[in-house]
């Protein structure tokens, strides 16, 4: 293999002076003082080591961070530096200046010698480099041991031309003034930083990806052990993989030699290169789709370079690699080929207005480029053997620990990703964060317990909404029985582990003050929940009022402090919603409990109505014990009836049956010619879709995103919903219903012949209650959803206010502001929140591009996602009874292709949104990565009668669309049958009438009709 180091000091030396006069060589970073870390940031200086230790990294120049610091003392107004800002970290005036000071660097122009030497960079490097430079991030403290910027900096690929090349560089000095930056900083001690930038050509890539080299502290275990390495790559370039936006191959390798110890294979159905005109998306063509991204050459070639780095006894590192094969431009030709037209990537400089690719940037030229001087010729007739390059290597570190916790902190988002998957908006953020944490403590103060103050329940993790368990569960200690196994068996997460760890955290929590109130809190909590269903009552009259009186109001007559008035009050009936649902949740859980408790007692003398002998004891082989007496509590109280959450599948479904009998509206759906009810013909089909989108209008898919349009403005999610519907036989949604009944039936049935006649009416007494107060409960989720669509109509017309304000602003500015800035802006008669709102919307973008964080963990949010369990039985949590055999149909984040879904499917989705809860009437079976046994997508599961199985690891990574899979939502278990259906790839929306017919559904067990 030719020398990088020898061949990029030869092509450096060719540089033409003005280029020198501004841009290091990349691989003299970090080898004198003139260019140390101090001065050239962390991630340039250790490229630079990498290209003088012979590591294989691409050709690289590196401006100086004094250029930033120049900038800022030159171009920013007193107060707005960075030493100033971290000090200011989480401040409202650190937001404004932060803003002020990022529009500032995006705005200004380079030194004009700086835009000579870019202009005559490019004319220099640009016929070597087709697929343009990569800009990227070289913080002074980044990539060290003990700080690390890792999805806080931004970097720029494929810039072509001195223009973009400028913006680039803006993009990234600009990204080091977002707030979750300079959070982390403040947290890491960093008193002041400078930002040094690194250029870099561009892998043509046929693969990518990263590679840990070992497990980070606390993650070792059977998903990753202690002497494997993982990797993680997809096709083209690795961008989606580092932000976790596309299913990428999973690959756990043994040190030494680079065996595969185990692997799961994505569908890579699009590819991310450089075009013509700049990032693309490309088709990957079907047969290379569901082969691995990296071949044994390239597995080969890491395996070794791995062994390198780690000489000396260093690491664990993080490693992002490009893998330039025989012919690079391969995937996007042979998407051309098949008639495919690319998509142009949205990406974050694009977002924020930076400029495109100049018109006539340079093609890639046909075949791969020459190889470098020194490299070993392929045999005569033989393909030229891929190459691995080295794009970045760091130290495996995590991110700052979240706000209020610890080193020991257990943070989850199990059971409340369901109602806010991804990354939320700022407003969106702002507004769940005020009324969940007042919601928990009223409802903690209602027990009886102490919330310590400053305690913080709820923290944002890289956008996404995490409950604090420790501190959730030292409160809840002080109530006897609500010990970590009894809440998180039902709320899921939490491994048996962590369960024990949480017990231990709690342990010494003192019941004294519990125990000294409960003469006055006992009396007052029982008399509350015996009023609960009354006091809803006269909720619901109230909020039906307020809803009127918002629909009738003409806001665009209304002054800003008006409309501010209106926020304020749309925003504090949602306070009181929250709380009261928490409380209907409290007395629900309450219920549950008693239940399980009852069912403890006769857990031995009852054998289940679902096993095969009829005699099994209930703590025998199937399970633990306690897992199957919740398992019989949740059979016990479904066939509710009146379920709210359950009412869009079963009117939805009976506006399909509407539909099947019109011919005409029938064929129009299937054809894809239908967005709304107008579209259809007139008569009771198009009726009922109008009334069901007047019922339901306020729901949507992740409905607790205030961004999120509802099903009213766009119903596209429910014509697709109701068009996967019509390609199967009609559904009976009341023998749906039926079906959870008559199990619930069947098992008290059982119990009869068990139990004494007092046992026996008291589990009556107590499956009635548990049953009343979970229909209170989803009522109250209910109204939570249509007052946040208030609050959202509210958010639209303040909208329309900043836009008239600020035309520059982008539709939908409001929601990245916070609930709080606006009620100041408005009261106030001054809106001007432009420079804040860009600024939250870039990292608002940064976040969203950012792999999910596991569901649970300690301390900080790991860098890495763990690969999926493997071997055929995955195991999670049973959330609702049966058994059934079917097709796998994996829905991907944000539910597209919803219409794709054919009936007897079994639907895998990282968390059910209760938005997709149509879908469920479709499906054959239900199996998600998040969510609990009572979580609302979990309840409806029930009533409809189809089996669940929630919160399996990974499971959207180890199951690919077409697996054929037993579900067992009796046990808790998922089988991956050998079988499996090479044509199930998602047909496109709107296709033929008739459309892509599953082959059904096995059911091996299903419930007595």
């Amino acid at each position: 293999m030719a020398d990088p180091t020898r061949i990029a000091r030869a092509e450096s030396a060719t540089d033409p002076p003005s280029v020198r006069e501004w841009l290091k060589p990349l691989e003299s970073a970090g080898q004198r003082r003139s260019t140390s870390a101090k001065r050239v940031g962390g991630k340039a200086a250790s490229l630079g080591r990498l290209l003088r230790d012979g590591f294989p990294v691409p050709r690289g120049w590196v401006l100086d961070a004094r250029c930033f610091t120049e900038l800022v003392d030159r171009q920013l107004p007193r107060g707005h530096d960075l030493a100033t800002l971290i000090r200011l970290s989480g401040t409202k005036v650190g937001v404004d200046r932060a803003a002020r000071a990022r529009d500032r660097i995006l705005s200004e122009p380079l030194p004009e010698t700086l835009s000579t030497a870019l202009r005559a960079l490019w004319q220099t490097i640009a016929p070597e480099a087709p697929w343009g430079l990569a800009v990227r991030s070289s913080a002074t403290c980044e990539d060290s041991d003990e700080t690390s910027m890792a999805g806080l900096a931004t970097s720029v690929l494929g810039a072509r031309g001195d223009a973009e090349l400028d913006a680039a560089i803006r993009h990234v000095w600009a990204s080091a003034f977002l707030p979750r930056a300079l959070a982390y900083l403040a947290h890491a001690g960093v008193r002041d930083v400078a930002m040094g930038v690194v250029l870099q050509v561009m892998v043509r890539a046929e693969a990518a990806g990263v590679l840990f080299t070992a497990p980070p502290a606390g993650l070792e275990g059977e998903h990753w052990r202690a002497g494997e390495r993982l990797v993680n790559a997809t096709l083209g370039l690795g961008a989606p993989v580092v932000d976790g936006a596309v299913a990428a191959d999973t690959l756990r390798i043994a040190r030494g030699g680079g065996k595969v110890v185990a692997a799961a294979v994505a569908q890579k159905r699009r590819a991310l290169v450089v075009g013509a005109a700049g990032l693309e998306e490309v088709a990957v063509p079907a047969a290379r789709a569901e082969q691995p991204a990296l071949g044994e050459a390239a597995l080969r070639q890491l395996a070794e370079l791995t062994e390198r780095l780690e000489q000396g006894g260093k690491g664990p590192f993080d490693v992002e690699f490009a893998v330039e094969g025989e012919d690079p431009g391969r995937l996007a030709e042979d998407a051309a080929a098949e008639g495919e037209d690319p998509g142009r990537l949205a990406e974050d400089a694009a977002a924020e207005g930076a400029p495109a690719a100049p018109e006539g940037a340079p093609a890639a030229p046909e075949g791969a480029p020459a190889a470098p001087e020194g490299a070993p010729a392929a045999p005569e007739g033989a393909p030229a053997a891929p190459r691995v390059w080295l794009l970045q290597v760091r130290p495996v570190s995590g991110g700052g620990f979240p706000e209020g916790g610890g080193a020991d902190t257990i943070w989850s988002r199990a059971n409340v990703g369901e109602a806010l998957p991804g990354a939320a908006t700022p407003l969106t953020w702002s507004v769940a964060r005020a009324f969940s944490d007042r919601g928990f403590r009223e409802a903690f103060a209602a027990l009886g317990c102490r919330v310590p103050r400053g305690a913080r329940l709820v923290a944002n993790v890289h956008g996404r909404f995490y409950l604090n368990l420790t501190a959730f569960m030292q409160i809840a200690a002080q109530v006897p029985g609500l010990s970590p196994r009894a809440l998180l068996g039902m709320s899921g997460g939490a491994s048996d582990q962590l369960i024990a760890r949480l017990a231990e955290q709690s342990a010494g929590v003192s019941r004294r003050r519990f125990y000294a109130r409960l003469p006055l809190t006992g009396p007052r909590l029982l008399l509350r929940q015996a009023r609960l269903e009354r006091e809803v009552a006269a909720y619901e009259g109230e909020a039906l009022w307020a809803q009127r009186a918002l629909s009738e109001l003409d806001m665009t007559l209304l002054p800003d402090d008006a409309i501010g008035t209106t926020l304020r009050s749309v925003f504090l009936l949602l306070e009181r919603t929250g709380t009261l649902m928490l409380h209907c949740a409290s007395a629900s859980l309450a219920s549950h409990l008693a239940l399980c408790k009852a069912l403890e007692r006769v857990a031995g003398r009852r054998a289940s109505a679902r096993s095969a002998s009829g005699e099994a004891p209930l703590d025998g082989p199937a399970g633990r014990a306690e897992t199957n007496v919740e398992h019989l509590a949740q059979v016990l109280a479904g066939g509710v009836r009146e379920l709210d959450s359950a009412g869009p599948g079963i009117e939805l479904a009976r506006v399909a049956e509407l539909v099947m009998l019109d011919r005409a509206s029938r064929e129009r759906l299937l054809a894809g010619e239908v967005k709304g009810p107008r579209d259809l013909p007139e008569g009771p089909a198009r009726d009922a879709l109008a009334r069901f989108l007047d019922a339901y209008g306020d729901r949507a898919v992740r409905e607790a995103e205030l961004a999120t349009p509802r099903w009213r403005e766009d119903p596209a999610p429910v014509i697709a919903m109701l068009t996967a519907s019509l390609r199967g036989a009609p559904g009976d949604p009341e023998r749906a219903l039926a079906r959870a009944r008559a199990l619930a039936d069947r098992e008290m049935a059982m119990l009869e012949t068990r139990v004494s006649r007092v046992e026996l009416a008291l589990l009556r007494t107590l499956v009635g209650r548990a049953q009343r107060y979970v229909r209170l409960r989803e009522r109250m989720r209910t109204w939570v959803t249509r007052v946040l669509g208030m609050l959202r109509k509210v958010a639209l017309d303040i909208d329309r206010r900043l836009l008239r304000i600020e035309p520059s602003l982008l539709p939908g500015s409001v929601f990245f502001c916070t609930y709080e800035e606006l009620v100041t802006a408005l009261s106030s008669g001054r809106a001007d929140v432009g420079h804040v709102v860009r600024l939250r919307r870039a990292e608002h973008l940064r976040d969203a591009a950012r792999p999910d964080p596991p569901a649970t963990f300690i301390g900080r949010p790991p860098p890495v996602v763990l690969p999926p369990a493997s071997g055929v039985r995955l195991l999670g949590l049973p959330a609702s009874p049966g058994v059934v055999e079917g097709r796998a149909r994996v829905l991907e984040p944000g539910a597209p292709s919803l219409d794709a879904v054919a009936p007897g499917e079994v639907l895998v989705a990282r968390t059910t949104d209760i938005g997709l809860s149509p879908l469920f009437l479709v499906a054959a079976a239900v199996v998600t990565e998040l969510g609990g046994p009572m979580s609302h997508a979990s309840i409806v599961a029930r009533e409809y009668g189809i089996p669940a199985v929630v919160n399996v690891p990974g499971v959207t990574l180890a199951i690919k669309t077409g697996d054929r899979l037993r579900v067992d939502g009796d046990r808790g278990v998922v089988e991956r049958l050998n079988e499996r259906d090479e044509r199930a790839a998602p047909p496109s929306p709107g296709g033929a009438a008739g459309g892509a017919q599953g082959d059904g559904a096995a059911p091996l067990a299903a419930p007595p009709e």
